[in-house]
């Protein structure tokens, strides 16, 4: 058997062969995990950080184990194949206070993620009043290093937290630092008056050098929930699911006597290294559940390309057909059309300034015409929810407008007002402009931007007629399927990209477009960061765009500077825009984009064998056949100091190594002994092939 339970009058204990979870008379939960080679765990106990409920401003997290009701079994889930279940019934009982409160607790051990424990909690209020729901907490772990490392201190870890916050600070790796508080908050508040998006991906992680502990939910649409992480008072760090129920957006804010609350189902998961493997093990549970992630792409979404943001919203249309000759030179055959084609986001009608389109929809048809008989595909931008406050539809009809509880239309963060996706006139509309611009105008795929379609606010408007306010926010997959859809039947080959603007990508859009990117990265450590998250959770050869390569005269703080060791290193699909390069960045820019066609390196798999946050240097892996590519890189590496170590290498095998960056052979390196001592600057690209077996 690969999983028992052992239940007694005052503990149940569930055990599988990597996790065991103890419950207490109390039904207070004991997690340990036993895989990973791991001697001494980082997860802590405390009574008050536990699974529970907050009712009326008062916090209950025991519940006494009714030992009779509490049982385990052998099943195969229809979802997760065979496991361990159990159940874990509790009870409490506040005479004082009149709170009587039944909890079962639903525990899977999955034999084929053994690595992960499912969670799900039903609360079913036994008293004679109703009781308000505060907050309903699932899945929380508490985690301390030092714990497993005497000499490091308890909340010395590093992080991944899928919340949508501020440009450039999250979507990234994090150092946990005291008094460190996210609460991850899924949903869409007030953006213009607090820091936050909304949005995001319902997935946190901290880790260290022994282990990591990652807690998400596996539900299968968008919820309105926080995944908050605390560095306590007592420096040890708290990662949990938050549920704050609100009636006004149709949730269940009151639990009536006799009725059940049924908590999301969550999963924690316990790895080693760095965020991959658990973003992995995320993105394997929820295609369980049928968020269809798919884990490959088109040859065309792999496609290097070039578009005409270096000009901004300025460009004309000689800019782009200017570009061609030196493009075709790069073997680049993508040329996208970026930002100001249109004159108010919302209508989308054709801008007819001077050197733009000034006929409008011929002009238009004129150049994506061109663009094609010059050998190139090409996309056009848009932010598909946005509107524009100037413009004649938020002027016109109002009512396919995202309204608030005043009655008022929110602004995102980029003032722009919202279109509903949950009410289909304003789907329609958004379907009209797509039709028009793949049918009529020839494009062959849409880029879809802005932090916008990160999330939308919760809708009141009363023409919407909606069950529930937050049908709007719950409704964005679909409309995200509406693009991808109305595209495929337009045009089969085409292509949906989406950037959000420095945010984290959610998984429920995944199914729904072709390339991932690594939305605006403020740094090139910043995008190598991104690009492992996207190849881990959609597939090891997905293709991710770097977002963007761009001449340092040019540069902004936003896309990479020249940095194409990065996109090449990690596996990324190489992508670039600027007005103009000078004599020195032509061969550059040249040489990188025929060599990442003649390599290939985005359709290789991506393998994880290194932490980015713990390992020095930092090393990203690519497997293509039998070669390994490694990217590594650091700002200095000194030869006399330090050596750098080739994992993942068949121990009977001898390799050849090749620096492909300086065009270089380095010699041969046995895979018994891959030691390489050697210095560099910034980066290292190494192709390493068997050469012959060893005696």
């Amino acid at each position: 058997m690969l999983a028992t339970a052992a239940f007694a009058q005052s503990t149940a204990v569930v055990k599988s062969g990597r996790i065991q979870l103890t419950f207490d008379s109390q039904s207070q939960r004991r997690m340990e995990w036993l895989g990973g080679g791991v001697d001494r765990n980082i997860i802590a106990f405390d009574p008050s950080v536990q699974d529970g409920l907050v009712i009326s401003g008062v916090e209950y997290y025991a519940f006494r184990l009714d030992s009779k009701r509490t049982l385990q079994k052998r099943v195969t889930d229809p979802e997760f194949g065979p496991a361990l279940e159990a159940q874990v019934v509790g009870l409490l009982d506040d005479k004082e206070r009149l709170v009587s409160v039944e909890r079962t607790i639903r525990v899977l051990l999955p034999d084929e993620f053994p690595d992960t424990v499912l969670i799900q909690t039903t609360y079913r209020n036994l008293g004679d009043q109703a009781l308000h729901l505060d907050r309903v907490f699932s899945q929380r772990v508490l985690v301390d290093r030092h714990l497993a490392e005497p000499d490091a201190k308890p909340h010395d870890f590093a992080s991944f937290q899928g919340g949508a916050y501020k440009w450039g600070t999250e979507y990234a790796l994090m150092r946990l630092q005291p008094d460190f508080k996210q609460s991850n908050f899924q949903g869409v508040e007030d953006v213009r008056g607090s820091e936050g998006v909304g949005g995001g991906m319902p997935f946190v992680d901290v880790w260290s050098p022994k282990m990591g502990a990652a807690v998400m939910h596996l539900e299968k649409t968008p919820q309105w929930l926080s995944l908050p992480v605390e560095v306590r008072a007592d420096r040890r760090v708290a990662l949990s699911v938050a549920e704050a129920p609100l009636a006004k957006l149709g949730q269940q804010e009151w639990l009536k006597p006799g009725a059940t609350y049924r908590t999301v189902l969550t999963a924690a998961v316990f790895h080693r290294l760095d965020y991959f493997d658990a973003l992995k093990t995320y993105g394997q549970l929820l295609r369980r559940r049928g968020v269809a992630i798919p884990d490959s792409s088109s040859d065309y979404a792999h496609e290097p390309y070039w578009k005409s943001w270096g000009f901004v919203e300025r460009f004309t249309t000689k800019n782009i057909l200017d570009a061609l000759p030196e493009l075709k030179s790069m073997d680049i055959r993508v040329a996208n059309v970026d930002m100001g084609w249109y004159d108010y986001m919302g209508d989308w009608e054709i801008n007819r300034k001077t050197g733009k389109f000034p006929n409008g929809e011929p002009d238009l048809i004129a150049l994506v015409t061109k663009l094609h008989q010059e050998g190139f595909r090409t996309s056009f931008w848009w932010c598909p929810i946005g509107v524009e406050a100037k413009s004649r539809l938020a002027k016109e009809r109002k009512d396919l407008l995202i309204e608030d509880e005043n009655g008022k239309n929110p602004t995102d963060i980029n003032g722009l007002f919202q279109l509903c996706p949950a009410h289909e006139p304003a789907v329609n509309h958004i379907r009209q402009v797509l039709t028009r611009a793949v049918s009529v105008w020839g494009f062959d795929g849409a880029y879809s931007d802005y932090q916008a379609m990160s999330a939308v606010p919760a809708c009141f408007n009363p023409a919407h007629h909606h069950k529930s306010a937050i049908d709007s926010f719950q409704a964005m997959p679909k409309f995200y399927e509406m693009i991808q859809t109305t595209m495929r039947r337009l045009k089969p080959d085409s292509l949906h990209e989406v950037c959000i603007c420095s945010l984290p990508h959610s998984p429920y859009y995944m199914p729904f477009y072709d390339l991932a990117n690594a939305s605006d990265p403020v740094s090139a450590p910043q995008a190598r960061t991104r690009v492992k998250v996207e190849k881990a959770i959609r597939g090891g050869t997905f293709p991710v765009g770097d977002c963007y390569q761009v001449p340092i005269q040019e540069w902004t703080g936003y896309s990479v500077p020249e940095s194409f060791e990065s996109a090449m290193g990690t596996g990324a699909q190489l992508t670039t825009f600027y007005r103009q390069l000078d004599e020195r960045q032509k061969p550059l820019w040249q040489r990188w984009f025929r060599e990442s066609r003649e390599l290939d390196l985005s359709h290789a798999e991506y393998v994880n064998l290194y932490d980015l946050a713990f390992d020095k240097p930092e090393v990203h892996v690519l497997r293509k056949g039998r070669d390994m590519y490694y990217g590594i890189f650091a700002d200095v590496w000194p030869r006399d100091k330090f050596k750098i170590e080739l994992r993942g290498l068949d121990k009977s095998l001898t390799y050849e190594i090749y620096d492909y960056a300086n065009r270089r052979n380095l010699g041969t390196l046995k895979g018994s002994e891959p030691i390489l001592n050697m210095a560099f600057k910034d980066s290292l690209l190494l192709r390493v092939r068997p050469a012959q077996r060893t005696e």
